[in-house]
C-alpha cells in the first residue's frame, strides 16, 4: 500500500509521540520506586501497590504506550489540522481541554483495573471510595499533573517539527549543521503573481490570510513530490530537493509545480468567494553546488548559501519578461532522465545574461 508522504509524516509522528510517552511512563516508573529514608540517610526501592517490579514496568509502559498513540492520532490527524487556521487561544484552549479529559480518563481507568479494583468494589461506599482514590489522591493529583506537563511537551515539541523539515531536525538534532559543508540541492523559488496590487486591493490583513491559504494548498503538492520547505520570503516560497535517485527519476521539482497549479485550481471557487481572485504564481528551478550550516548567535538559523541561490531568484525575473510560467536552466535538464524531461513542453527562451551575472545562461520555459 503507497501512503503519500503527509500521512507517512503524520504516522512517523504519531509513533514518535508514542515512543516519547513510553520512554517517559518508564521514567517515571522508576521514579516512584525510589523513596528517601531520612533517619538512615539512605535511598530504597520499593514498587508501589504491591505489585512485582515486572508488572509495574509492564504496567507504566503500555498505558502511556495506548495513551500516546491514541492521543497523539487524535492530535496529530484532528485537533492539528482542524485548528491550523484558528487563534492560538483557542489552540491551546481546545489541546487543554483535550489532554486534561484525556488523561483524567486514562488515569483513572489504568489505576482502577491493576490497583484499586477489589478495594473499591468491597468498599461501603464505592464512588467516594474510588473518588478518593483516583482523583483526589494526591498520588493521582500528582500524576495528573507531571501527564499534562508531558502532554505540553509533545505539543511544543510538534510545533518545533512543524517550523523545520523532517529530514532538517533530524539532521540538526545529530549536529550535521555544526560545521558549513557542501552540497548538491535543486532549488526552486516561486512567487505569487501581482502581488502589490492584490495586497492594495485586500489590505494587509486579507492579503496575508491569503498567502496563509496559498502557502497551506502548496504543503501536500510538496510533500507528495519530496520537497523541503526551506524560507517564506514575503509572498515568495522556496523549496529544496537533494539531488538524489528518487527525486531525479520523476522529475519532481517539475511535478511539483504542476501539483501546485492544480492544488490552487481545485480551490477556485474558495479563492474567488473569499478573496475575489484566483491567485497566480510564477517560478524558476536550478540546480548546483551550496554550502549548509548554522548561522547566527541570539537566533540561529540553517542557511544554505552559494551563487545557485542568487542565480535562481534573477531567473525568477525572467518569468515576467518572457510571459513564463515556469522557468529551469540547462543544467536541471541535463541531469534529468531524458524520456522524463520530454514528457513536458520545453521551450527554449536563449541565452541571456542574468542581473548581477557575467556569463551567459540558457534558459527554458516549461509547460
Amino acid at each position: 500500500m503507497n501512503l503519500q508522504p503527509k500521512i507517512k509524516a503524520q504516522i512517523f509522528l504519531v509513533i514518535g509521540v508514542t515512543l516519547f510517552w513510553m520512554a517517559s511512563g518508564l521514567f517515571m516508573a522508576f521514579y516512584k520506586c525510589v523513596n528517601y529514608i531520612p533517619a538512615s540517610n539512605e535511598f530504597i526501592f520499593v514498587v508501589p501497590n504491591q505489585l512485582s517490579f515486572g508488572s509495574f514496568l509492564l504496567i507504566n509502559i503500555i498505558g502511556p504506550a495506548v495513551g500516546g498513540f491514541i492521543g497523539g492520532s487524535i492530535l496529530i490527524f484532528r485537533l492539528s489540522e482542524n485548528l491550523r487556521k484558528r487563534s492560538y487561544r483557542y489552540y491551546v484552549f481546545v489541546n487543554f481541554c483535550f489532554f486534561l479529559g484525556f488523561i483524567l480518563v486514562l488515569n483513572t481507568l489504568i489505576p482502577y483495573w491493576f490497583y484499586y479494583r477489589e478495594q473499591i468494589h468491597s468498599a461501603a461506599d464505592p464512588f467516594s471510595t474510588a473518588l478518593d482514590l483516583l482523583i483526589l489522591d494526591p498520588y493521582a493529583l500528582r500524576n495528573i499533573v507531571t501527564w499534562l506537563v508531558i502532554a505540553w511537551l509533545t505539543v511544543q515539541g510538534l510545533n518545533i517539527y512543524e517550523k523545520y523539515a523532517p529530514t532538517t531536525l533530524i539532521s540538526l538534532f545529530m549536529g550535521r549543521y555544526h560545521r558549513p559543508h557542501e552540497v548538491s540541492r535543486i532549488f526552486m523559488f516561486l512567487d505569487l503573481s501581482d502581488s502589490t496590487g492584490i495586497a492594495e486591493k485586500l489590505g494587509h490583513i486579507q492579503f496575508f490570510e491569503l498567502l496563509k491559504d496559498f502557502f497551506s494548498d502548496m504543503t501536500d503538492p510538496i510533500l507528495d513530490s519530496q520537497g523541503e520547505i526551506y524560507q517564506y520570503i514575503g509572498d515568495e516560497i522556496v523549496v529544496s530537493w537533494p539531488i538524489r535517485r528518487s527525486v531525479l527519476k520523476h522529475v519532481q521539482p517539475l511535478a511539483c509545480f504542476f501539483r501546485i497549479e492544480k492544488s490552487v485550481e481545485n480551490k477556485a471557487n474558495y479563492y474567488l468567494e473569499k478573496y475575489g481572485l484566483l491567485p497566480g504564481f510564477k517560478a524558476a528551478i536550478h540546480s548546483g553546488e551550496v554550502v549548509v550550516g548554522e548561522i547566527g548567535v541570539i537566533k540561529r538559523e540553517i542557511v544554505y548559501s552559494g551563487d545557485i541561490l542568487n542565480t535562481t531568484s534573477r531567473m525568477l525575473e525572467q518569468c515576467k519578461i518572457y510571459n513564463q510560467k515556469l522557468i529551469i536552466s540547462s543544467q536541471l535538464i541535463e541531469i534529468f532522465p531524458k524520456k522524463k524531461i520530454e514528457e513536458y513542453n520545453l521551450y527554449e527562451l536563449g541565452e541571456m545574461a542574468l542581473r548581477g551575472k557575467s556569463r551567459m545562461m540558457r534558459l527554458y520555459g516549461v509547460s
